[in-house]
């Protein structure tokens, strides 16, 4: 991850020749217009499909809204586009659903092309409706910190605001998508926005509101990302899905986990061992860091749950499908599978769909041991999502933590994932990702259903903490775990209004 390897490639002139064409015909792919019949046709399959196999399509849009949107989505399909235009009215009409494990995505050849493109030389972050550059990769670094005021003459406001209509996000939670658009700038730029290098970019200047302007070529991806690796290490994912650390002579316990996406045996067996050692160590406070977690196996959520609470608790409230199988949709995934229930793992209620019987998380669950009981510090931002956000919901429906950092990714009652099928539009190639379970996670109150957790201590994050490297969360977790603030070891969070 820290050295940075180059290699000297020697081609022949048959060779490069092939390269030269293989990118001739990726360009051609490209700017290949695509007439208004086959726009429609591809444009009516994906709605069809979402309507016959998206459990949650109306949860947080009322049909009405979402019927309009989709009938103005499809008047504008009148005249021929390309494969980036067609995009461009896709991206904002599967965004509009409000779910954010439905999306859409470039087809392979055209993500490549965009790949070789060079991209704005950033890694961007945006704050608060703001971008900053983050990493400069331009400017030897000189540039990090700067607000983004405008590229080539379109306002920063106006590009945020597109980007955003853009990225598929659960319920009304913006954090998330302010993250999402954050990770996918550069890109963004070029298939929503239709920009291309050199980039102007108009930064705000120090001390006043003049701006100061710069022109840089751009780098493509794969450069980026080995620059990323080279110069910003501590930028790059860990390879652990979790660990453990011990703080003041193992009096604070720093879990960190950082994804569900490993089996569940894995993620059983850490937890036991770290709980374990927990116990052993006498632990009196924990710091659990959930920052970036974007979900995985369902168990692994109630299992960590589990071990934090010492009475039985109701997990998920109920799974449910729309029908036993699918007739249309299937046509357009890669294995043509009609994605039929086995017998005995779900019945077909009162309301006309299909619920689950036998899921893990279905019924009452019992504690684990060791069981932890003393005061919890749980980490928590615009990351935390799918798997995570459930494990969230109940930690603070049970009033078993207090939440530290910004608002969580997922919806607070549950959201619409499980199976995933990806669809691939016959005509312009373009992909749907399709949810096809609704979750409903055994939770109750009075929360706003499309929001995620709101912490009782909101981290306002600034681009110089970030470019510095200072965590300002973990800073005052442990001040809390440590005693050094009022109520702090109460073990519970602070009652809402």
């Amino acid at each position: 991850m820290k050295k940075m390897y180059f290699a000297l490639l020697t081609l022949s002139t048959l060779t490069i020749a092939l390269l030269l064409a293989l990118s001739c015909l990726a360009r051609a792919q490209t700017t290949k217009k695509f007439e208004a019949r086959q726009l429609r046709e591809d444009f009516q399959i994906a709605r069809q499909s979402l309507e016959e196999g998206h459990n949650g399509l109306y949860r947080y849009a009322k049909k009405a809204e979402l019927d309009r949107t989709f009938d103005e989505a499809e008047k504008s399909l009148d005249r021929p586009m390309d494969i980036y235009e067609f995009y461009r009215v896709m991206a904002p009409t599967i965004a509009a659903i409000k779910c954010g494990h439905t999306n859409v995505t470039m087809p392979p050849d055209v993500r490549e092309e965009s790949e070789r493109l060079p991209w704005l030389p950033f890694d961007v972050k945006v704050l608060e409706y703001k971008a900053y550059i983050f990493r400069d990769y331009a400017n030897g670094g000189t540039l990090a910190g700067k607000e983004i005021r405008s590229i080539n003459g379109v306002p920063a406001a106006q590009i945020i605001s597109t980007m955003l209509a853009a990225e598929s996000g659960d319920g009304d939670i913006q954090t998330s998508r302010q993250r999402g658009i954050s990770g996918d700038f550069g890109l963004n730029l070029i298939t929503l926005l239709g920009f291309r290098a050199p980039y102007e970019v108009a930064l705000a200047g120090s001390g006043s509101s003049k701006s100061e302007k710069v022109q840089v070529a751009g780098l493509k991806h794969e450069d980026l990302t080995k620059m990323s690796k080279m110069l910003f290490p501590q930028d790059q994912s860990s390879k652990d899905f979790a660990d453990l650390k011990f703080l003041d002579n193992g009096q604070v316990a720093y879990m960190r986990y950082s994804s569900f996406g490993t089996t569940v045996d894995e993620g059983q067996a850490f937890m036991k061992r770290a709980f374990v050692a927990i116990q052993s160590k006498g632990s009196r406070a924990l710091i659990l860091d959930v920052r970036g977690n974007g979900g995985g196996e369902d168990e692994l959520g109630k299992l960590l749950f589990s071990y934090l609470v010492d009475t039985p608790f109701e997990y998920y409230d109920d799974l449910i499908v729309n029908k036993w199988s699918f007739s249309f949709f299937p046509k357009y995934t890669d294995d043509h599978n009609d994605f039929t229930i086995p017998k005995g793992e779900a019945e077909l209620r009162g309301d006309g769909r299909v619920h689950a019987l036998n899921h893990p998380n279905l019924g009452l669950q019992q504690p684990s041991k060791p069981t932890f009981t003393g005061p919890i510090y749980i980490l928590i931002n615009g990351g935390s999502f799918s798997t995570t956000a459930e494990f969230l919901s109940q930690a603070h429906s049970h009033q078993r933590a207090t939440f530290i950092g910004e608002e969580s990714a997922g919806d607070y009652y549950g959201n619409t994932s499980g199976t995933v099928v990806k669809l691939t539009l016959p005509n312009t190639k373009l992909g749907i990702y399709l949810p096809l379970v609704g979750y409903y996670v055994a939770v109750s109150g009075n929360h706003d259903a499309a929001r995620g957790v709101i912490p009782d201590f909101p981290v306002q994050h600034t681009i110089a903490d970030l470019v510095a490297g200072v965590d300002r969360d973990f800073e005052l977790a442990l001040e809390l775990a440590r005693g050094s603030a009022p109520d702090c070891l109460s073990g519970s969070r602070k009652k809402e209004d």
